[in-house]
Formats: C-alpha cells, sequence, structure tokens
C-alpha cells in the first residue's frame, strides 16, 4: 500500500513542477505569454522587456524559492530524526532566530557586506544557536525530549529574537533588516544563487548520505550501537548539514518557520519513517510548497506582494496546534 502510495505522490510532485514553474514565470505583476517564456530560454533576446523579467527576476527567484523551501523542510526532517522529536524544527528550535540575529549583528559591523559575509555570518547565528539549545536539553535530563527540546528552542528563539529587535532599534536597522524578517523571494538574484549553491549541494548530498543512520537511530542508540553505527557522529554531522541548510536559508529569505514542520509530516503519509525514501520526497515537496506559497503571495493582492512568510505562519500554526492536540490525546 505505501508502495502505491510512494508512486503516487512521486506522479503528483513532478506534474506540479511543471506547472507551477509555468504559472511561476507567467504570471505576477506583469503577466507574460507562454510564447515569451520560450523564446527566453532558447532565444533570449535582451532588448525585450518581458525575457528580460523572466530570466532576471522572476526565474532566479522560482530556484530561490525552491532552494529555500527545500533547505527548510529538509533541515527539519533531519531533526525530528535524530531527536526522535517530532515536533522539531529550525524555525520553532531556534536555529532560525541564531542565524538572524547574525545577520542583525552583519547589517551593524559591515552594513554594504557581500552576500558572502552576510551567509557566513547567518551560520555563525544559527551555530550558536544550535549549541546553546542543546546544551541546555542535556543539562536538565540524559536525553532530548520532546517537550524539553521545544522548551529550550522557545526560550533560546524568544532571546534570539528580542536581541535581534533591540540591536534593530538602537542603530536604526529597522527598514534595513525588514525584508528578512518578513520573509520573502522577491529580490534572490543570480549572485546570491552563485554564492550559496556549493554549500546547498554538500548539505544536501550529505543529509541524503546519512538516511540510513538517521533510519537507525529511530530504533533507539543501543540498537544502533549495536550495528557499529556510531549515534554521536551522526547527530554531530546531520546537526552540521541542518545549520548549512537554515543559514542559507535564512541569509536568503529571513527566518520562516514551520516549513519544517508540516512538508515532514505530510510526506510520511506516503513513506512512514523511513528515511531512505522521506527525505528525498520531503526535498522536492518543500521546495514546490514554498514555489506554491511565493505564488500565491504574487497573486492575492497585485500589484502588491503577501508576505511569504505571513502566508505560511497562517498555514503553519493550526498545523502545530493540531499536531500537539493529537500526541496530547
Amino acid at each position: 500500500m505505501k508502495t502505491n502510495r510512494f508512486a503516487l505522490i512521486w506522479g503528483i510532485l513532478i506534474i506540479a513542477t511543471f506547472f507551477l514553474l509555468f504559472f511561476s514565470l507567467t504570471n505576477g505583476a506583469a503577466d507574460i505569454s507562454i510564447r515569451e517564456v520560450t523564446n527566453a530560454f532558447f532565444h533570449f533576446d535582451k532588448g525585450n522587456q518581458a525575457q528580460q523579467i523572466i530570466v532576471n527576476l522572476r526565474l532566479p527567484r522560482v530556484i530561490g524559492a525552491f532552494l529555500v523551501g527545500s533547505a527548510f523542510s529538509l533541515g527539519g526532517a533531519v531533526m525530528q530524526g535524530v531527536t526522535r522529536n517530532p515536533l522539531a524544527d529550525a524555525g520553532l528550535l531556534g536555529i532560525n532566530s541564531g542565524a538572524s540575529l547574525g545577520l542583525a549583528l552583519v547589517f551593524i559591523l559591515w552594513p554594504k557586506a557581500s552576500i558572502n559575509r552576510t551567509i557566513w555570518f547567518s551560520f555563525a547565528g544559527a551555530f550558536f544557536a544550535a549549541f546553546l539549545i542543546f546544551l541546555v536539553s542535556r543539562r536538565t535530563i540524559t536525553t532530548l525530549t520532546p517537550t524539553r527540546l521545544i522548551l529550550a528552542g522557545v526560550a533560546i528563539s524568544s532571546l534570539f529574537s528580542a536581541l535581534s529587535q533591540a540591536l534593530s532599534l538602537i542603530f536604526d536597522l529597522q527598514q534595513d533588516i525588514a525584508f528578512w524578517f518578513v520573509g520573502g523571494v522577491a529580490n534572490i538574484t543570480w549572485e546570491q544563487l552563485q554564492q550559496v549553491w556549493f554549500l546547498y549541494l554538500f548539505a544536501i548530498i550529505g543529509s541524503l548520505f546519512f538516511a540510513r543512520g538517521i533510519n537507525l537511530l529511530l530504533l533507539g542508540d543501543d540498537n544502533a550501537l549495536a550495528l557499529g553505527k556510531k549515534p554521536g557522529r551522526i547527530r554531530f554531522f546531520t546537526l552540521l548539514f541542518v545549520v548549512i541548510l537554515a543559514g542559507i536559508a535564512v541569509a536568503l529569505v529571513g527566518p520562516i518557520s514551520f516549513i519544517g514542520l508540516m512538508v515532514p509530516h505530510v510526506m510520511r503519509y506516503f513513506t512512514g519513517d523511513n528515511y531512505r525514501r522521506l527525505l528525498p520526497l520531503v526535498l522536492v515537496g518543500g521546495g514546490l510548497f514554498v514555489v506554491f506559497a511565493d505564488l500565491l503571495a504574487r497573486l492575492l493582492n497585485p500589484p502588491f506582494e503577501t508576505p511569504l512568510g505571513l502566508l505560511i505562519t497562517i498555514v503553519g500554526v493550526p498545523f502545530l496546534l493540531l499536531k500537539i492536540w493529537r500526541s496530547q490525546s
């Protein structure tokens, strides 16, 4: 039965990819015909305004949205596996807030910083947040239970968010970092994508490589040790990949929560907890989810755009409450 579901969801995702690519490139503040889209790919004319919009604005936007969605969702799925916590997510656990604090610091120290420096500061903040969360959790208990981990994440997230807001007020950075905190892919450029693609692929391939190890962690640390695996090493490397993915995504669009929570849970309906099947689905499904959300953000109130983070939060909060209610019942 699950094999049929697995084949079905892959078929749906493949079809959705073509439809979303078509609608994302042709719809927006200015509607563009499919002929112009085709010409932009095969007979690009620099003097054609419509083709310039497709190549320099919409195409990097679509690719960036897919990258961000896949990064957040894959990071969430990996964290849920290695912590055995169904509510784990880079946003809920404060890693996104840590990356945001890194962004605030780079705007203060280097107002005209390059995207490369911005990304590295985002990584540093994400690493520091992850370190604090796991340190606090392990000082209170010997295992990472969902309640303790979420409480530690909420505390660290609140602290870092408050620090980011305080810094923005003290140094008058409200306009400079407002875009990052509402979340949006409108300003993603080819230069930004060029800076992050290598680290993105490194973290994606690394996460997929450790899928079997995550499956063993789900059986318990003792069973993993009995099978010759080292749980500590698996957690270290997978957390490293999660922090890289979160750092990239937050550096590009800001701290958007709930993507890493929702997408893995939806995809588990088709794969169960087999991470060798789950992670590729989450990778593609999460990317398409953000592409769809961005398309919706453009079309709801044209020519203005609805904040992407707001749309995802509207869906994510009820989803989280439903998961908590089901786990308690």
